[in-house]
């Protein structure tokens, strides 16, 4: 399948979340899986001018309703941050072990429905986010 990762970063370099602030902003553990893609170049379009095409062959995809559903699955499997614990921080390492988790279960991606940035509610496309690091590999 084609997938589409629309940007405004001239420099924007499509690879796994490693350090520094992830790919979805403000979705909690969600954020620090990966760069998220869409089966849409519109909706791609609509989080910026610069697309990045992909194209992806998912065997075995992870499926949840929406983007709060993958977020509470993360939290439901490793809970919540203690008190004063660095939230940037938990949520990259509960992140990264969620991968390993889906990973070992044989998933290659996560998929959920989304829209517009303007409208993510709508649901208009799949937002997939890769999981393996070969997907990160090719040119």
């Amino acid at each position: 399948m084609k997938l589409y990762h629309g940007t405004d970063n001239p420099d924007f370099k499509l690879k796994s979340v490693k350090d520094g602030l992830g790919y979805h902003p403000g979705a909690g553990p969600v954020e620090f899986l990966g760069p998220s893609f869409t089966d849409s170049e519109e909706v791609a379009a609509s989080y910026g001018r610069i697309i990045v095409e992909r194209d992806f062959n998912s065997n075995n995809p992870k499926k949840y309703k929406g983007l709060e559903a993958l977020k509470n699955d993360i939290i439901k499997v490793f809970g919540l941050p203690t008190s004063g614990q660095d939230l940037g921080e938990y949520y990259r390492d509960i992140a990264d072990s969620y991968k390993v988790k889906l990973l070992a279960e044989g998933y290659d991606c996560v998929i959920f429905p989304e829209g517009l940035k303007s409208a993510t509610n709508e649901k208009t496309a799949n937002t997939v986010i890769p999981l393996s690091e070969e997907f990160f590999n090719q040119e």
